[in-house]
């Protein structure tokens, strides 16, 4: 944790023993804040490079502070043949499209069309803030220009959650992968409590406040993003990859997912990987071609 981090907490937990009020509203702001877009890695630059690219005009649903409404250009890419299956990659916070190099290259060796996006405020899109109702738009728009269901939708990290939940919403997908993935926007929020040292007996206080700040004409945002009790539909096999010393999202949220959908899914653990690593892994890699190669009573 750098010293920046550090004196953040001090400055939190601080606030939050002596002016709660304060201390919610900056964290809410702070909450939604994504940060400078990740820059392409170069062992990515030659995936990223050969996609072809689109872009679509995208209202954001972000509410809070000046920078609100307005439109974004959202950055698309595809790779592989044209007349080909699809795969949709949604990738995580402070991420890009392009983090999923190796995979595409799996995907497109064998067969398959790849399309993926970096959503607002992240990569090469413009914007400032990304919500679940983002993507979750995007995802639909990406989805209803497709002649078919996509033969699988792979989301990492935050990615996992309104990719799951467009497929319980009725987007169509034969297959489902989630790695490193979140169960629910309470699960996000109760990370930032955590990691911004805010008190944990602010956790409820906290978590209405930044609903408030960001998204106040959605009340139901912490019902509806919660892929433990709005699940994905048994018809769809899901895997579910997790590493066990993951410092992001606990090994756990994918336990819980997998309990959740026990009757369609199955949960592939490693350890070593952490969170971001584990997308490059030959043996992630691999067990993601097979679950998309399983026969569909699997």
């Amino acid at each position: 944790m750098s010293k920046t981090q550090r004196a953040a907490r001090a400055s939190f937990r601080v606030l939050g023993r002596a002016a709660p009020p304060l201390a919610l509203t900056l964290g809410a702001a702070t909450y939604w804040r994504a940060g400078a877009p990740a820059t392409v890695r170069p062992a990515d630059r030659a995936v990223h490079d050969s996609a072809r690219r689109g872009t679509l005009a995208h209202h954001p649903t972000f509410r809070g502070g000046r920078d609100a409404g307005g439109t974004v250009t959202v950055t698309t890419y595809t790779w592989g043949e044209a007349g080909a299956p699809a795969v949709l990659l949604v990738h995580g916070w402070r991420s890009r499209a392009s983090a999923f190099g190796r995979i595409v290259e799996d995907l497109t060796g064998a067969g398959l069309r790849v399309v993926a996006y970096d959503a607002p405020a992240h990569g090469a899109s413009g914007g400032r803030h990304r919500t679940g109702l983002d993507d979750l738009a995007i995802i639909r728009r990406l989805s209803d220009a497709e002649n078919a269901p996509w033969a699988a939708v792979v989301g990492h990290s935050l990615g996992v959650l309104p990719a799951g939940i467009a497929l319980h919403e009725g987007v169509k997908a034969e297959r489902f992968t989630a790695i490193s993935g979140l169960t629910s926007v309470r699960a996000a929020t109760d990370w930032f409590v955590r990691t911004a040292g805010l008190p944990w007996d602010l956790r409820d206080r906290f978590a209405t406040a930044a609903q408030r700040y960001g998204l106040p004409g959605h009340p139901d945002v912490y019902e509806r993003f919660d892929l433990l009790t709005r699940t994905v539909p048994t018809s769809v096999p899901t895997l579910w990859v997790h590493d066990t010393g993951d410092p992001i999202n606990p090994h756990l949220l994918s336990e819980q997912l997998h309990e959740a959908h026990a009757t369609s899914g199955e949960l592939f653990t490693t350890t070593g990987l952490g969170h971001n690593k584990i997308l490059g892994d030959p043996a992630v890699r691999s067990r993601i071609l097979d679950h998309l190669a399983a026969p569909a009573s699997a």
